[in-house]
């Protein structure tokens, strides 16, 4: 079965117009040079000075880096410098923004001193939290000619191809470029420099160097071009929720954009100029598709007689919002089952969920285990109540019968839910995101490697929130769940916040008028009985 959807590319391009007014604006008047940059006010911070060897420079002279070993002389170089491909998942925050280069800070988290605030808002608007909209804050400094015209080049290339062939066209190509590189092998000439954080030396080397060694270690390189893949899924799941339709069509293909990328990439093919393009016409993903369809069908209808039989979680309507309180029930009792039937398969052979979607999707083989036995359900369930990325330790835990690691999952599922429990489902994204945003003045204190490691790692938890909250919070009025998802993926939380605004106040008033009527009610009782009371007692005298 086909899953249709249209692209709003003239909304898009209305704002990315804006996006690139701006930013010429700013780059007119900013100074093409490092000087001062790495000076004592605000001196690069080297992994040696963190205590880490993280750092593809550590040791290295600049003729060394330069040079190209025997191992990578053998890989083809990438010709062009970067016309603007990645940078980091997220922008961050800047504490030490201004010249360690890690410009990658949450969105809206900009010192005003340092980016431009409008060229900030505008980028993360078009682009999310992504490497693009962190390219055009990093260029925008006006450290490097290269770098501006790095930023230019994908500025002007984005615009043609998205005024000529759409929305859909660009972001398929991105996905198509980035997927070519992690199976060649090959950093790709489109991912930009802002791929990690690095020192304006190291920005230089890139820019100007030559070699592949210029890109970093070649563990750096594999790193990046794994994290160059997972940028461009994530802003291909970010324009399809803030530009895509139907909302029910967007939603799905964003979450397997996020939780299976390959199906994700695949289904944008539907798009008919994406096809007219020359990508492959096989559409046996869409025996996939109809397969997860009919699993959440049997999971809806097994919830409902249970619901039916009363062996659901018991939540007080105190406790928890009218609006919400279905949601969570529902959370629990997936959460609930999910170990318990991962525990009674513990002992039995399993087969691997992938194999068995392989299997539907070549030979329309569907797996024979009932749902609650069937690990591609249990898989699929597990990424919908807490990522893909935070549900690794649970699924391969299980799948290779790792106790300790699955015991870890476990936990972290069980976490998740005494938070829905105690509040609710609208309210995890705030909790998990206040319990695992690092301080980022602490972090940029510290080496690349782990500043990388913390930034990334925080931009998965932000993904992983955005698939559960499409997943969890379907209900919740018309597109709610994929405007929330979309700021989450954006990691925007006052925005996610102003969404979940009037869902509590609906709730406030709702409370307000029940009280209100449950005072008027002991009013009403209280003076009767005191009316009552008169009367007996002129009565008895």
């Amino acid at each position: 079965m086909r899953t249709p959807f249209t692209m709003d590319s003239a909304g898009f391009l209305t704002l990315f117009d804006a996006l690139e007014r701006r930013f010429n604006d700013v780059t007119a008047a900013a100074s093409l040079s490092f000087a001062g940059i790495d000076g004592d006010l605000h001196p690069v911070v080297q992994p040696a000075r963190a205590g880490e060897g993280d750092c593809a420079d550590c040791g290295e002279s600049a003729d060394h880096t330069d040079s190209v070993g025997a191992e990578d002389s053998a890989q083809p170089e990438p010709t062009a410098p970067c016309p603007g491909a990645r940078c980091d998942s997220e922008l961050r925050s800047p504490a030490s923004t201004p010249l360690s280069c890690d410009f990658h800070g949450r969105t809206g988290a900009f010192h005003d001193e340092v980016f431009d605030p409008q060229l900030v808002e505008l980028a993360s608007s078009a682009f999310g939290s992504t490497c693009w909209a962190s390219l055009m804050c990093v260029a925008s400094l006006g450290l490097d000619a290269a770098l501006v015209e790095c930023a230019r080049q994908f500025l002007t290339h984005t615009s043609i191809i998205v005024r000529q062939k759409g929305l859909a066209v660009w972001l398929y190509d991105l996905i198509n470029d980035a997927t070519m590189a992690m199976l060649l092998g090959q950093t790709s000439p489109r991912m930009p420099v802002t791929v990690r954080p690095m020192s304006q030396v190291q920005i230089s080397r890139w820019l100007h160097g030559s070699g592949v060694k210029r890109f970093g270690s070649q563990q750096q390189r594999a790193a990046d071009r794994a994290e160059y893949g997972n940028q461009a899924h994530r802003l291909a799941a970010y324009c399809m929720l803030r530009w895509g339709a139907p909302t029910a069509s967007s939603a799905q293909i964003a979450t397997m954009l996020l939780t299976n990328p390959g199906i994700g990439m695949c289904m944008l093919r539907e798009d008919p100029n994406v096809r007219a393009q020359g990508a492959c016409t096989d559409t046996r993903y869409r025996r996939v598709v109809e397969y997860l369809r009919s699993l959440h069908a049997q999971a809806d209808l097994d919830y409902a007689r249970a619901l039916k039989i009363g062996d659901v979680p018991w939540l007080s309507p105190d406790g928890h919002a009218a609006v919400t309180i279905a949601a969570d029930r529902r959370y629990l009792y997936d959460a609930n089952r999910l170990v318990h039937a991962y525990r009674a398969l513990w002992d039995r052979a399993t087969a691997d969920p992938a194999q068995l979607l392989m299997a539907v999707e070549e030979t329309r083989t569907l797996p024979g285990e009932p749902l609650w036995e069937n690990p591609v359900y249990l898989r699929d369930l597990a990424d919908s109540l807490m990522g893909s990325v935070l549900a690794e330790d649970l699924t391969m835990g299980f799948q290779q019968r790792d106790r300790e690691r699955f015991d870890r999952g476990v936990r972290t599922l069980e976490h998740m839910g005494d938070q829905v429990r105690a509040m609710n489902v609208l309210m995890l994204p705030i909790m998990a995101i206040d319990e695992c945003e690092p301080d980022w003045n602490a972090v940029a204190a510290r080496g690349y490697k782990a500043r990388t490691t913390q930034w990334r790692a925080f931009c998965d938890r932000c993904d992983d929130l955005a698939t559960v909250v499409l997943a969890q919070l379907q209900g919740q009025g018309e597109g709610f769940h994929v405007r929330a998802a979309a700021s989450l993926l954006k990691q925007s939380l006052p925005e996610y916040c102003e969404l979940a605004l009037p869902l509590f106040e609906q709730e406030i008033e709702r409370l307000a008028a029940r009280e209100q009527d449950a005072a008027e009610a002991s009013a009403g009782v209280e003076g009767y009985e005191r009316e009552g009371g008169a009367v007996h007692v002129d009565m008895a005298a």
